[in-house]
């Protein structure tokens, strides 16, 4: 009886972090984010292992639905950017995603983020920008 008690507990404790969890689907004004800045190339910036699985702009605010290893821990993500925009036209700029994973657990959680564009607006209104994530093979292109 014993035996079967802490199998049952074990697993308990082994499912509990193997499940998927997903955020709340909000998108407003309040729940667009602010990227941070970084004065050098956001290329170099260290982060833990995520996988991007849709980017998208809706009312200025850049949806990124993301993919990670965790369920049952801290898990903090950043968007940098810089204000280094490669002059072409429509001129681009590299954005970078960094994921801090505090998180030991290993269910795989879908997480939606949405960030503020207004750094870019100027850019967006004189015929667009393109974004370029880092790890990440599509381009983005932002215009109003």
């Amino acid at each position: 009886m014993k035996i079967f008690q802490i199998s049952f507990i074990i697993t308990i404790l082994l499912t509990s972090c193997i499940t998927s969890k997903k955020t709340e689907d909000t998108n407003n004004d309040t729940a667009c984010e602010s990227m941070t800045y970084n004065s050098s190339p956001v290329n170099n910036i260290s982060t833990d292992y995520y996988q991007i699985d849709t980017v998208f702009i809706n009312n200025d605010c850049l949806n990124i639905w993301v993919s990670y290893s965790g369920g049952c821990g801290d898990a903090d993500f950043k968007l940098y950017y810089s204000d280094r925009v490669k002059q072409s036209y429509p001129p681009q700029a590299s954005l970078r995603l960094q994921l801090i994973d505090n998180d030991p657990c290993r269910a795989i959680v879908q997480q939606k983020l949405f960030y503020n564009l207004s750094f870019f607006e100027d850019n967006a209104i004189e015929g667009g920008i393109i974004f370029n994530i880092v790890d990440y093979d599509k381009k983005i292109m932002y215009k109003k």
